[in-house]
């Protein structure tokens, strides 16, 4: 897992704010608590906030028991192909910038392949794709990632500003069906 230095930059401030106000002392005294073993114990919190991801693991061979409908999936690649092009926007250390277009792409990658893999099977009337939980879940993630620069004003050059609410929101509510379809027991 890599974060820029801006965004770790950010969480330590926004762990230095939470201290100060859950203590009652200004931020310089809140830094104090703020140790490295904090840091690393906050460094572990985020990286179990993960597991679902199954990071690691070979997404395309991972077992497929998430039955996510077929629009779903659509839905899903056009997502990311769009956060692809948010990112590409965002103002950010350029490494950090390849590593998470990257990451994007290989999810994009792995969600053809999966779905090219196999022949989509009526269940209960609808047509479904059996994916790996790990990469919806996954896919979920930056899609809520390219919601938060979205929100933020990181948009693609020539895109209507006024309508980057909307976005967000798209991405939103793509990240939670995906959320819910990760789930194993919402076979549709």
């Amino acid at each position: 897992m890599s974060v820029s230095r801006a965004a770790a930059s950010e969480l330590i401030q926004e762990r230095v704010r939470w201290v100060s106000t859950q203590m009652g002392i200004s931020p310089t005294a809140a830094r104090r608590y703020l140790t490295d073993d904090a840091l690393i114990e906050v460094a572990r919190t985020i990286v179990v906030s993960f597991a679902d991801e199954t990071p690691g693991a070979d997404v395309i061979e991972s077992a497929r028991t998430a039955a996510v409908p077929l629009p779903a999936v659509g839905r899903c690649v056009a997502g990311l192909a769009e956060a692809i092009q948010i990112r590409l926007w965002e103002l950010d250390d350029i490494e950090h910038l390849r590593t998470t277009v990257a990451h994007l792409a290989q999810a994009l990658s792995a969600m053809g392949q999966v779905t090219a893999d196999q022949a989509p099977s009526p269940s209960a009337g609808a047509v479904v794709v059996r994916m790996p939980p790990g990469l919806v879940n996954r896919a979920a993630r930056y899609l809520d990632g390219a919601a938060e620069l979205a929100s933020a004003g990181v948009l693609p050059e020539d895109f209507d500003a006024a309508r980057a609410a909307q976005l967000a929101a798209t991405f939103t509510r793509d990240a939670a069906a995906l959320r819910y379809y990760a789930d194993e027991l919402h076979d549709v």
